[in-house]
């Protein structure tokens, strides 16, 4: 389940934060963040406790002192960590955590801490300013992250040509590759994803991913007319190869959407929304699949109808062996038995 993946993660990301798994304010989700933002917040409640226990004329010194410890952190790990964010892994997803962390933090901070301020800083303590930057910084962290991946993934399905040719050797190899490097890149993202971001923001990034990926490969088939036999079993192969590779990310993405509204009292919740709701091009690309498999049915049809010498009953094991039972490959049993000699 997917509470169990923050607590224990077989790349031992979670393990190494696991003190560092922090409540949000404002929402019911808890989030894995940096040492150095849960240190931070730790410095800016202490400091803000002294502000309560000071004589008016030191506390706008702690408070001023606070108010710059946050902004620091706005100043400095960004440009830190400006290399990092130029590629997908954990440590930007981690600040993309810690932002969101900040950004929650502070809302809260006057809420907290304002009651007790000494009366003659308390109508100019403001930490509202400082929450919208830190979310704003969060979102672009993520979007970049996010278009990173999807840069990768276009590059990938770049050197399958177009899925055009697969029927020949060397076509269907680089097709293949392609196919292959697709799965690698996003079993990566998962790896790195799914123990770090909230589920409610894994589910909609990676849902955001697998639609790019999905509605690319799924327009470049669509775009290819005039399919011999060979070439759309192929095809077959490639695409089921594909739904085969990313099966594990289809089952994180549900545990994601179960993990994300399911309730304590409800222990066999299942979620509403199928992930071919959450990610449209998988319904179509499942969709293409059968019409692949159907636009070889009626390349096979022919071949044995027209066939004096052919053995049906060789051709319907094949079929047998090759297609789901479907309605449309029972109907083309039945077509190859009626034309049967024997």
């Amino acid at each position: 389940m997917r509470k169990s993946s923050q607590s224990t993660n077989g790349a031992g990301v979670a393990a190494e934060h696991i003190d560092r798994l922090v409540h949000l304010l404002f929402m019911s989700e808890r989030c894995l963040v940096s040492k150095a933002a849960s240190q931070l917040m730790a410095l800016v409640h202490q400091t803000l406790k002294d502000v309560c226990l000071s004589s008016p004329k030191v506390a706008p010194e702690f408070y001023r002192a606070a108010r710059d410890a946050i902004l620091l952190y706005e100043a400095v790990v960004p440009v830190k960590l400006e290399r990092k964010l130029d590629n997908f892994n954990q440590v930007a997803v981690l600040m993309h955590n810690d932002c969101l962390y900040l950004s929650q933090e502070i809302l809260g901070l006057a809420f907290q801490y304002r009651p007790d301020f000494p009366t003659s800083i308390k109508e100019h303590a403001v930490f509202v300013d400082m929450a919208p930057r830190y979310y704003v910084m969060a979102e672009e962290i993520l979007q970049r992250q996010i278009q990173l991946v999807i840069l990768n993934l276009k590059e990938a399905i770049d050197g399958a040509g177009g899925f055009q040719n697969s029927h020949q050797m060397q076509q269907f190899e680089s097709a293949k590759f392609s196919i292959d490097q697709v799965v690698f890149v996003l079993e990566k993202v998962r790896i790195i994803w799914e123990p770090l971001l909230l589920p409610s923001t894994y589910k909609k990034s990676m849902c955001a991913v697998l639609e790019s990926v999905l509605s690319r490969i799924t327009v470049e088939i669509l775009l290819l007319d005039d399919m011999a036999a060979e070439e759309t079993l192929e095809l077959q192969r490639l695409i089921q190869l594909m739904l085969e590779g990313v099966s594990p990310l289809l089952d994180s993405l549900v545990s994601a959407v179960v993990f994300e509204n399911k309730k304590p009292e409800e222990e066999d919740y299942s979620p509403k929304d199928s992930v071919d709701d959450l990610i449209p091009s998988l319904r179509k690309i499942r969709k293409l699949a059968g019409k692949v498999s159907s636009t070889l049915l009626y390349h096979v049809i022919p071949l044995v109808c027209s066939s004096q010498s052919g053995n049906p009953k060789l051709v319907v094991d094949l079929i047998r062996a090759i297609f789901t039972d479907t309605p449309l490959r029972k109907d083309c049993i039945r077509t190859i038995s009626n034309v049967s000699p024997y």
